[in-house]
C-alpha cells in the first residue's frame, strides 16, 4: 500500500477549509447553498448499528457519518430524497465496526493481500503538478 504524505495529516483532515477555498473564501456564499451535521462518535456508531440491524449492511464510519447527516437532512426537507457515498470498507475500521455490529468482519479475499505489503510513504511538496507527475511516472 502506497501513501503520500504532505503537509495535510490525513488523520485530521481540514475539510473545511478547502471547500471554503473552492467558494473564494465567501463565507456568506457558501452558508446558502450548504448544511452541515455534527457527528459524534456515539451518534456514529449507533448509526453503524441501527443500519447493520436493520438492512444487515455494515457501514464504515465515514459512511454512517453521512448517513446520519442525510437522514438529518431530510427529516427537515420531506420532499427532498438524497444518497451518501461510502469513503471505506469497514474492515478499514475493524474495532469500531465490530464493536457496534456484534459481529467479526471479514476482509475479502479481493484485499487480504494488501494486509501483507509493507507500508511505503513518499515524502513530496505539496503540489498538485508534482504529484501528477509522480502518479504518470508509476
Amino acid at each position: 500500500i502506497a501513501t503520500i504524505s504532505n503537509a495535510m495529516d490525513v488523520g485530521n483532515p481540514s475539510n473545511f477549509i478547502r471547500v471554503l477555498e473552492l467558494f473564494h473564501q465567501q463565507l456568506n456564499h457558501l452558508k446558502n447553498i450548504l448544511s452541515s451535521y455534527s457527528v459524534n462518535d456515539a451518534a456514529t456508531k449507533a448509526t453503524i448499528s441501527e443500519v447493520f440491524n436493520q438492512y444487515n449492511y455494515a457501514l464504515d464510519p465515514h459512511g454512517a457519518v453521512g448517513y446520519y447527516a442525510l437522514n438529518e437532512y431530510l427529516s427537515q426537507h420531506e420532499n427532498y430524497k438524497g444518497f451518501f457515498l461510502e469513503t471505506a470498507h469497514p474492515v478499514k475500521f475493524p474495532e469500531t465496526v465490530e464493536e457496534a455490529t456484534n459481529t467479526k468482519i471479514e476482509i475479502p479475499e479481493s484485499i487480504k493481500y494488501l494486509f501483507d505489503q509493507e507500508k511505503q510513504s513518499i515524502k513530496m511538496e505539496a503540489s498538485f503538478s508534482e504529484f501528477k507527475e509522480w502518479l504518470m511516472s508509476k
